[in-house]
């Protein structure tokens, strides 16, 4: 039964795809602009434009805001301009043609506008070759576990076995890590959560907290230190309301997954603050899987015309247990138990996070030819601890960092075609590590030893955006960037200091004269440096120093978008080089050697589509990842794996949503796809792929003070087995089978309400 009724859905969306990518008539005016929030000047993206007289014809913006419409009608027919939870403007076809850009009040907004310049703006970091995220995705579901609102983007993929053991790739870079998140640089307000070992931990963050996310996959921008991995930023949520309000929403579902948050807005002349408080838990669908997490966040802004102050506290508990991967036989008969060992000691995490940020932007003036000079800096520090319950030790961490950074824009400047801007980033950690015996039940026994780290890297970094005619847009950037690492023991006090190395970037971008479609090529370097863990062994068996590995991204790509449609398609080959590699040297001891080498190229496609049927918006959206990721020449301890396929990544990744608006309803269906994936270098074991649906519905009562929105939801609809995380080249010790598979969560409900959004 479940066969035929995912055979159904396919071919729903298989039908919504031929449908929406049916042509139509090329008419003879074309509307060229943008729709924006009248506050704040942000980007409306899939706003709707629909011509009055006949509501058939219409076109939404895309996922910047803009739109290219060729419509049939006179000058003085009337055209709507939508945007949910925004006033409806009603202009006839030569205003738009003189405005441009298209203003839409929100319908909580104040009457008179701010005069400052509103919400964080972090555009002038990003090529558009980068993919944003806006609140509404980054809300979906029940909102517990932000990951879902990345996973399947493409050239992204999350794994998760648990709600606190995730490991996201970009590219693949980082898809061979065991347990976590490495080499992609993460960014909350320009202040980097990426720790000094090149570790994020993405899955902490409370989507709560967020209204925008960017995701550069290949390597990250110079700006934020062009690491192989790509980067993510993520930006706060700022309320706008008049002086002060208040919005809450709790929400609960199987296993015991519950969700409540508070914020508390309050505004002063030119100061605004917001506080937000989140409780997030979950009694896991595995044994030994409980899960509890407390997030705090004061966001505050002092502005006027030409500054603006920003400062951010933020404090998060964790407490989670830890219930491990499974062999092969325990993952199908058995999903439900913990892995016996650490079943055994109640393996168990508690963490404790402090984060604080001060960040200042300064219009400093003028400066002719030059343009308008604007400095953006930061200082950041924060502190970590963890106590870890492990089946062979308990581990306790406790972590500070510290660090700044500066950025100054030249923006609008004739005599650079464009804008330019440079900068810096200095970042310090001091990390210690305490170890002890683990006794049953978890008690904790005798010392075992202890250590220190004390990480710290800086980078500089320039841009260089022109234009050449009204076609030809070009990026230049440049990063000079170092990593210095110091270890210390009882005994020993080694210092690994890397080399300096330059990461240069060129991107193309060609959108010929009213046409709505554009092409670009991107070439640039990254780098991604050893954990500190594989030069801590070297320096302990006196081997030699090792080196970040680096490599090459190459793309080109297209987009398109016109009527209700959005396409864009992006060839990528990026190369790495030096990457480590266990052997054994000439005395018989196992070093790491920068050796290995691996080439990851595919395909990454994003299509979006909307329809009007007169009071009802379809909107469909698609992405795809086709990720054709091997070694080159990689030659281990325990085998040649030269050419095979990276593990930990599915070669094929799709996910579909179909989405139907009408009034203040809501509904959307979605469909992820995935391949099978390798799971160990030697390409002998692999993950079974899937195809999972879930389900939302949702209705906003908006004359309910600033809104009530109820909403539902199920997700793995047909309660599909598969696993959501692997553990990759896991080993099997005495006559135990590989753990490799983390069961992913089984069919799920869950409902929930928020006010005020």
């Amino acid at each position: 039964m479940q066969r035929y009724l995912r055979l159904v859905l396919l071919s729903i969306f298989g039908t919504m795809i031929f449908i929406t990518l049916q042509g139509q008539e090329n008419p003879p005016v074309l509307l060229k602009g943008k729709v924006v929030e009248k506050a704040t000047g942000e980007a409306l993206p899939f706003a709707t434009l629909v011509l009055v007289k006949d509501a058939r014809l219409g076109v939404a913006t895309d996922i910047y805001g803009n739109f290219s419409w060729e419509v049939s009608a006179d000058a003085q027919d009337e055209v709507e301009v939508r945007y949910l939870g925004f006033t409806t403007r009603t202009l006839t076809v030569s205003e738009i043609e003189q405005e441009g850009v298209i203003e839409l009040a929100s319908v909580s907004a104040s009457i008179e506008p701010p005069v400052v310049r509103g919400k964080i703006n972090y555009d002038d970091l990003y090529s558009s070759t980068v993919c944003r995220l806006e609140q509404d995705a980054l809300w979906g579901e029940d909102a517990i576990n932000i990951a879902r609102a990345f996973d399947g983007l493409p050239g992204v993929q999350i794994q998760q076995g648990a709600l606190n053991t995730q490991r996201l790739s970009l590219r693949g870079i980082g898809a061979r890590t065991p347990f976590a998140t490495d080499q992609v640089r993460l960014y909350w307000n320009d202040i980097p959560l990426t720790n000094g070992a090149g570790e994020s931990v993405l899955e902490d963050i409370e989507s709560g907290f967020l209204e925008m996310a960017y995701v550069q996959t290949g390597p990250a921008p110079a700006a934020l230190g062009a690491n192989l991995g790509g980067s993510i930023q993520l930006v706060s949520k700022q309320w706008d309301l008049p002086n002060w309000g208040t919005s809450f929403g709790v929400s609960a579902g199987d296993f015991g997954r519950n969700r409540e948050w508070l914020n508390l807005h309050s505004k002063a002349g030119k100061w605004e603050q917001d506080l937000s408080l989140v409780r997030s838990a979950s009694n896991g669908y595995r044994d030994n899987n409980d899960y509890k997490r407390l997030s705090g966040t004061l966001l505050g802004r002092v502005s006027n015309r030409s500054n603006e102050t920003l400062y951010l506290v933020h404090l998060r508990q964790l407490q989670a247990e830890i219930p491990s991967s499974l062999n092969a036989n325990d993952f199908v008969e058995k999903p439900t138990a913990a892995a016996f060992n650490w079943a055994s000691v109640n393996g168990r995490e508690d963490q404790l996070t402090y984060l604080l940020g001060l960040q200042h932007t300064h219009e400093i003036g003028h400066l002719g030819q030059m343009g308008k000079l604007i400095n953006r800096s930061s200082i950041f520090g924060g502190r970590r601890t963890n106590d870890e319950v492990r089946p062979f030790d308990i581990i306790n961490e406790d972590s500070y960092q510290y660090g700044l950074r500066t950025n100054f824009i030249f923006r609008d400047a004739p005599a650079l075609k464009g804008s330019f801007q440079l900068g810096g980033e200095l970042f310090l950690e001091n990390y210690d590590i305490t170890t002890f015996e683990v006794l049953d039940g978890g008690a904790q026994g005798d010392q075992l030893g202890t250590q220190t780290e004390n990480r710290s890297y800086y980078f500089a970094f320039s841009q260089w955006t022109a234009q050449w005619g009204k076609s030809w847009k070009t990026t230049m950037e440049g990063n000079v960037r170092q990593t210095l690492y110091n270890w210390q023991t009882l005994d020993l006090d080694r210092d690994f200091n890397f080399d300096p190395v330059f990461l240069p970037s060129l991107s193309v971008f060609y959108q010929p004269t009213n046409k709505n479609w554009g092409l670009h090529a991107r070439v640039n370097r990254g780098i991604s440096q050893p954990d500190p863990s594989s030069s801590i062994q070297n320096a302990s068996l006196d081997g030699e120093p090792l080196q970040a590995a680096s490599g090459w991204n190459r793309e080109v790509g297209l987009k398109w978008y016109s009527n209700y449609f959005y396409l864009e398609i992006t060839a990528f080959q990026m190369d790495l080089d030096e990457a480590l590699v266990q052997r054994q040297d000439d005395l018989g001891r196992i070093l790491f050697f920068n050796g290995g080498s691996a080439r990851h190229q595919g395909l990454e496609i994003r299509f979006a589509k909307g329809r009007w049927l007169r009071e009802h918006f379809l909107h469909f959206k698609t992405n795809y990842t086709l990720a054709d990721y091997r070694f080159r020449d990689f030659q281990e301890l325990d085998g040649d794996y030269s050419g095979n396929d990276i593990p930990g990544v599915h070669p094929h990744r799709w996910r579909s949503d179909l989405s139907w608006k009408c009034n203040r309803w809501g509904a959307s269906l979605s469909l992820d796809v995935a391949a099978k994936q390798w799971v160990d270098d030697a390409n002998t074991t692999s993950a079974d792929g899937f195809a999972v649906v879930h389900t939302r519905l949702s209705h906003t009562f908006a004359k309910l003070g600033r809104g009530l929105k109820l909403y539902a939801g199920c997700n793995n609809i047909f309660d599909q087995a598969y696993a959501g995380m692997v553990q990759v080249n896991a080993r099997g010790f005495g006559s135990n089978l590989p753990r490799y598979f983390y069961p992913a969560l089984p069919r799920y409900f869950y409902l929930g309400v928020d006010y005020g959004l």
